[in-house]
Order: structure tokens, then sequence, then C-alpha cells
């Protein structure tokens, strides 16, 4: 009895201290492997909230702006009209399959204090210096502006008009068109996409253009 009691109090053996080591590097991995797994999902979360963000933005900029496309003030206002020989919407298709595509898109903008304006725009996405993927907007022939960063891909799909839907390859075989609804798709980097299904209103008559 006096044996075990002393064996007791004696403490731990060699033995018990390697195994209690090992148990606990054990833990310890396993911690920093689970924590680097909810890091890297938190991660992988917030990238595809930023990618979603920039696809909605991108898609409620560039659907605003189509809406006005051909827009003109009721006749007999002060407000300029359009040149005739410029169409009011222009899309430029890309030579591959899936873009990147440009859109064109005029309109007088009769919301302004000062007067109306004749408003000449030009949508497109390209890479920045900084290597990152923009959508860009350019003022008539002038210097291209980012306008939301993270879009990589502009893809015109089609449209809708009195006879009904027509698609890209219908498009391609075309020079002009009449569309009630413009069919475009916005892409990020990973292939996240936004469809953008823009009406309108003013009924342009559209061109159809070669890549410059």
């Amino acid at each position: 009895m006096n044996a075990a009691r002393a064996r007791r109090h004696a403490g731990l053996s060699l033995l018990e201290v390697l195994l209690a080591g090992a148990l606990a590097s054990l833990v310890v991995v396993a911690a920093a492997v689970v924590l680097a797994g909810s890091r890297g999902a938190v991660d992988s979360a917030g990238a595809a909230s930023d990618e979603l963000a920039a696809l909605d933005l991108g898609r409620d900029l560039l659907a605003g702006q189509l809406r006005r496309s051909g827009y003109r003030p009721l006749a007999g206002s002060a407000a300029p009209a359009l040149d005739p020989t410029r169409a009011p919407l222009v899309v430029t298709l890309a030579g591959g399959a899936d873009g990147p595509d440009a859109l064109r898109v005029r309109y007088v903008d009769d919301t302004l204090a000062s007067g109306p304006v004749v408003r000449d725009l030009r949508f497109d996405v390209a890479v920045d210096g900084r290597g990152l993927p923009q959508l860009y907007r350019a003022v008539a022939a002038g210097v291209r502006q980012p306008l939301v960063e993270g879009i990589a891909g502009l893809r015109v799909d089609g449209w809708v008009d009195a006879t009904g839907a027509h698609d890209r390859a219908a498009l391609r075989a075309r020079s002009s068109f009449e569309p009630w609804l413009l069919l475009v798709t916005l892409s990020t980097p990973s292939g996240r996409q936004r469809r953008l299904v823009a009406p309108l209103p003013a009924r342009p008559e559209a061109e159809v253009a070669a890549p410059p």
C-alpha cells in the first residue's frame, strides 16, 4: 500500500511526458489546419462577394445608359436633335465567339440645369496598367475612363424586337437592327456572370460594327 502511494506522488514518468507532448502537438496542428481552412473559406467568400458586387454595379450603370439610347426630347423643345447620320446605338462585335464586345450609346441628355447636351459614350473592357480588368467608359473619342474594376468580359448575346428573340449568330449576320431589348452578359476573370436585359424605350436604330 505504501509503495503504490509513493509511486502516485513521485510525478509523471518520462513516457507519460512524451505522450502528453505528442498529443499536445497533434492538437496544435489540427487547430492550425482548421484555422487555415476557415481563413481560406472567408477569403474565398469575400472574393466572390466582391466580384458579384462589381457585376451588379456594372450591370446597373450600363443598363441606365442603354435605356437612354436614342432618346431625344419632344419636338419643339430647345434640346438639340441627334445627328440622323449617326446611329444611337452601335454594337461592336469582337472577332472571337465570346467577346469582349463594345457598345456605343448616343442620346440627348436634358436633365442638366445648364441645358441639354448630346451624349456620345462608348463602353468596353480591358486590362489597366496594374493588370486588373476594368469596365471602361469613354466620352466620344476621348480618353477611356475606368468605370468598374473587376469586370473582364462584355458580350452582346442578342436582342428582342417585335418579331421575337434573336441570338448572337443572328447579330453577326446583320449590319443594323431595331432592338426593343438588348441582351448583354458581363463576366469576371473567375467566370462569374451577370445577364443584363436592357429595355430600349426609344426603339433606336442600331448598327453592328466589326472591331476596329
